[in-house]
């Protein structure tokens, strides 16, 4: 346990994890202010509101609609708001629309602002995709502001990639360091190092990782709570997201969607660490454990350009592909496969960097 709370001191005093954790938590914010609040508009009539003040006047002209979703519903939100229909170039979403028209626009019309195709036909509930997914499901669609929930998906890949670079660089010195501040000798010449010192660095190594984790989900859910509110948790994750029902992945509840995106990126940080500290064992410096883990880290992107069919699993099973949401939309259906593989990968990488570590003692 002394060994283990030397090691835990160690990293977590480490300029590098402690300024790549401000750093962390300070593009977050910006990210989430500029990017997702700044992004949200509301168009009441002639006035235009954007960024805070629109997330507010969206939040409060939704109340009045809440709950389950009828015919009667839709045409009283098209009398009172219209039909957006003004698009700009290279600007996201419909330019004159608010929370409410924008999803009648979505799952109610033919219109669709990414294809530049204007709404010129209106749906029944019964004759749009969404009612009848709802259908089939046997529930009730329901209409509710998830703004919350959907930036916290978006700020969560954001946080979740930059928590990544903090875990290499952080981890990458776990083993090196010990052979470029010559320590390796004076280590393993004490009572305890040689059997219990890779122990303390390995549990203190995804400790550290999983507080990477912790902060930036977190982080997320206090920033889209007070600002967004956290309303529609148990809505479809179309809905929530935003998309079509196309998908099967967007018909399930958000909660259940929530905690597999969760287990995922979870799973995607504990697999970099475990890669990142085989590879901080193979070397001698600190600075050549980072530059070999970035590359592995990143490399799978390149992979995915070349890989295609049940080849590309294992590229959804690396630590880049696994804090990405849009891996869980693509493997919807084989989760378990990929958690597996990844599950495999990071025991073989774990097994391989405290062996090699081992190595290191006898010579």
């Amino acid at each position: 346990m002394r060994l283990f709370k030397m090691e835990i001191y160690k990293l977590y005093h480490e300029k590098v994890f402690l300024w790549g954790v401000l750093s962390v938590i300070g593009l977050m914010m910006i990210f989430f202010w500029f990017a997702e609040v700044g992004d949200e508009l509301a168009v009441i009539g002639e006035k235009s509101y954007s960024g805070y003040e629109a997330v507010q006047v969206n939040r409060k002209i939704t109340e009045e609609f809440e709950g389950i979703i009828t015919d009667e519903k839709i045409d009283q939100i098209i009398k009172k708001y219209g039909i957006p229909s003004k698009l700009s170039e290279n600007m996201p979403n419909w330019r004159d629309g608010n929370y409410l028209n924008d999803f009648v626009a979505l799952y109610f019309t033919n219109g669709n602002w990414q294809a530049q195709i204007l709404p010129t036909q209106t749906y029944a509930l019964e004759e749009s995709e969404l009612g009848k997914v709802c259908e089939n499901r046997g529930i009730a669609p329901t209409l509710e502001y998830v703004k919350g929930w959907r930036a916290f998906v978006e700020l969560l890949q954001f946080g979740l990639v930059l928590g990544s670079i903090v875990v290499i660089c952080s981890i990458s010195t776990v083993f090196a360091k010990e052979g470029q501040t010559k320590m390796l000798p004076l280590i393993f010449t004490t009572e305890e190092g040689r059997r219990k010192d890779v122990y303390a660095k390995v549990f203190s190594a995804f400790l550290l990782t999983a507080t990477v984790f912790i902060v930036v989900v977190l982080l997320d859910f206090i920033l889209c709570g007070l600002v967004y509110g956290m309303d529609g948790f148990t809505n479809m994750t179309g809905i929530v997201l935003g998309e079509k029902m196309l998908r099967a992945v967007y018909q399930v509840n958000f909660s259940q969607y929530l905690v597999r995106l969760l287990l995922f990126g979870l799973q995607g940080f504990f697999l970099l660490c475990a890669i990142t500290l085989a590879i901080s064992a193979k070397y001698n410096t600190s600075f050549t454990a980072v530059i070999v883990s970035a590359v592995c880290w990143g490399m799978p992107v390149i992979l995915r350009m070349l890989l295609m069919g049940m080849s590309a699993i294992f590229i959804y099973a690396t630590p880049l592909f696994l804090v990405m949401h849009g891996c869980l939309d693509d493997v919807y259906g084989a989760e378990e496969i990929v958690l597996l593989i990844s599950l495999v990968i990071g025991i073989i990488c774990t097994i391989t960097g405290f062996l090699k570590y081992k190595v290191k003692e006898a010579v």
